[in-house]
C-alpha cells in the first residue's frame, strides 16, 4: 500500500484532527483544505489509516458499515474497498464480508472528486462528509477479534459453509413470505424455511465427523427498538442452536454458535425484522411499536419452539452435545459478566397486535443477554 508524501499526511492529520472538534473548527478545515489540490488524496489517507486502526481493534467490513449512520455508509464502504483493494489477498471470511456490503472499487482515479460527482455535491460538502466519517469511525470502541486479520494466512478455506442450493431455496422461500399480502401464506413460508434449515443442520451433523469448533459473528440493528429487535434475534438464535449478546450501546448482537448455524440464523433473523416492518407498517405510538415488536419476538419464539420440534435420529445426539459443550465454552469465555434483561411494555394494544402479527407472519424468541457494561 503506497504511503503518501509528507504534505498529503499533513493535511491528512488535519482532517482526523478536525473530526475531533467542534463545528466551527471543522468548518474552517473544510475552508482551508477543500481548495487545495491534494485534498482527495488527504482524504482517501486519513480514511485508510482509519480503517487500518478499526482492524486492529478487531472490527470487519461489516461491523464498521453496520456502526455506521446510513447517510455515511456508502462512503464507509467505499473507504473499505479501497483499504481491502490494496492488501492483494485477503481472507477467505473477509471476502465473504466484502460481498455482503458490496464492497467493489467502482472509480478510476481518485475517490473523493467521483464521490462527490455521484452524489451530485461540491468538493466542500464531500470532504465534510468525510470529517463527519472520521468522526464516527474514530468514536467507536475496540472490540473482540472474531475474524482473523484480512490479510491472514489464507491457506486453508473456511469450513462449515451453507450449501449455495440450501441457501437459495431458503432465501427464496423468505422472499416470498416478505413479499406476500396474505398473512396466512407469509407463515408457511416462514415455517417452511425454518424446517427446511433444521433438517440441513441435522444432515450436515450426521456428516460430520468432528463438529466445528464454535465461532462468533456480530449482527447490527438499525435503530430505533433495538432491544426489542434484538430479542427477535435471540430468538432464531435459540432456535438453531446458536447463544446470543446484545451490546446496547453499539445496537449489535454477538452470535455464537456453529458457522453453519450462525449462517442460517442470521439469515432468517433479516427476514423476520423485514416482516416486522411490515406488519407494523408506521402506525402507533411509540409505546405501541415498542409493545408490539417485543410481543412480536416472545410470540416468534413459541412459534419456533413447535416448528422445531423435529425428532433427531439418536446417532445425532453425541455431535450435537459435543457441539453445544463447544459453543457453551466460547460463550462463557467471551462473556463471563454477561447478564438476562426483561423487557417491560406499557401499551396493551400494541402487544396484542405484535402477537397477532406473528402468528400471521414469522419464527422468534423473548428473552436476550445483554453484555455488562
Amino acid at each position: 500500500m503506497r504511503t503518501p508524501d509528507r504534505e498529503t499526511a499533513l493535511l491528512a492529520a488535519r482532517l482526523t484532527a478536525a473530526a475531533l472538534a467542534d463545528a466551527a473548527t471543522r468548518s474552517a478545515h473544510v475552508r482551508d483544505i477543500g481548495v487545495h489540490d491534494r485534498a482527495p488524496a488527504a482524504a482517501a489517507a486519513a480514511l485508510s489509516h482509519t480503517i487500518e486502526s478499526l482492524w486492529r481493534r478487531g472490527w470487519a467490513p461489516t461491523d464498521v458499515v453496520g456502526a455506521t449512520p446510513r447517510p455515511l455508509s456508502g462512503l464507509a464502504t467505499d473507504a473499505i474497498a479501497a483499504q481491502c483493494a490494496g492488501y492483494g489477498r485477503v481472507h477467505p471470511r473477509w471476502r465473504d464480508q466484502l460481498a455482503e456490503i458490496d464492497a467493489t472499487v467502482w472509480w478510476t482515479g481518485a475517490h473523493l472528486p467521483a464521490w462527490a460527482t455521484r452524489k451530485r455535491l461540491p468538493m466542500a460538502d464531500a470532504l465534510a462528509r468525510v470529517i463527519d466519517l472520521l468522526a464516527v469511525l474514530l468514536a467507536l470502541p475496540p472490540l473482540p477479534e472474531l475474524v482473523p486479520p484480512p490479510d491472514a494466512v489464507v491457506a486453508m478455506e473456511p469450513t462449515g459453509r451453507v450449501d449455495e442450493r440450501v441457501l437459495a431455496k431458503v432465501r427464496g422461500l423468505l422472499a416470498k413470505a416478505e413479499s406476500t399480502p396474505f398473512p396466512e401464506e407469509a407463515e408457511a413460508l416462514s415455517a417452511k424455511a425454518q424446517e427446511l434449515m433444521t433438517r440441513y443442520a441435522f444432515e450436515q451433523a450426521a456428516v460430520d465427523e468432528v463438529p466445528q469448533e464454535a465461532g462468533a459473528a456480530r449482527l447490527w440493528i438499525e435503530a430505533p427498538y433495538q432491544g426489542p429487535k434484538a430479542q427477535l434475534v435471540d430468538a432464531v438464535a435459540g432456535a438453531n442452536r446458536c447463544r446470543a449478546v446484545f451490546y446496547p450501546k453499539l445496537g449489535c448482537v454477538v452470535l455464537v454458535g456453529h458457522s453453519t448455524d450462525i449462517e442460517l440464523a442470521t439469515l432468517l433473523s433479516r427476514s423476520l425484522h423485514v416482516q416486522a416492518t411490515h406488519a407494523l407498517a408506521g402506525s402507533g405510538s411509540k409505546a405501541y411499536r415498542h409493545a408490539f415488536l417485543v410481543a412480536y419476538a416472545q410470540r416468534i419464539r413459541e412459534r419456533l419452539t413447535v416448528v422445531n420440534q423435529v425428532s433427531v435420529d439418536t446417532r445425532l445426539v453425541p455431535v450435537f452435545t459435543r457441539r453445544e459443550a463447544a459453543v457453551r465454552t466460547r460463550f462463557e469465555a467471551m462473556f463471563p459478566g454477561v447478564r438476562t434483561r426483561h423487557s417491560s411494555v406499557s401499551n396493551a394494544a400494541g402487544w396484542s397486535a405484535g402477537r397477532a402479527a406473528a402468528d400471521r407472519a414469522d419464527l422468534v424468541p423473548q428473552r436476550v443477554r445483554v453484555a455488562a457494561g
